[in-house]
């Protein structure tokens, strides 16, 4: 398996990693407060937006080059990955709204990939 593979690998897993954590603190937030939908849907919105950014700058990280590569290849397999839980778990196909979502988390992870690579020391 390639160098890029394996970071691209690392960035998925930090991101379950991060995911799992903020959902976690989010149902809290949601459990113990009474925030509006809005509120939670922009939240969590966000959320996956840093979380995604966070998890393609620890793949970036990993690279040496080309950091907008493995960023997009994190975001893709993020997004197949939801894509798949979806339609396996919830038994539905994407949404007309979801593609656009999925293509800010696929740019989202670029973004973070990309300042991974040039935060790398040499």
């Amino acid at each position: 398996m390639g160098d890029r593979m394996k970071a691209s690998l690392v960035g998925v897993v930090a991101i379950i990693g991060f995911m799992l954590v903020c959902s976690l603190i989010i149902a809290l937030i949601v459990n113990f407060s009474s925030m509006s939908d809005s509120a939670f849907r922009w939240t969590s919105f966000i959320t996956s937006v840093l979380v995604l950014m966070i998890g393609g700058f620890i793949g970036g990280r990993k690279t040496e080059e080309k950091g907008w590569m493995t960023g997009v290849i994190v975001g893709v397999i993020y997004t197949i990955g939801i894509v798949l839980y979806q339609f396996l778990a919830q038994n539905t196909w994407m949404y007309d709204s979801q593609l656009l979502y999925f293509l800010i988390f696929i740019i989202a992870a670029t973004v973070g990939s990309m300042l991974g690579v040039n935060t790398r020391k040499t």
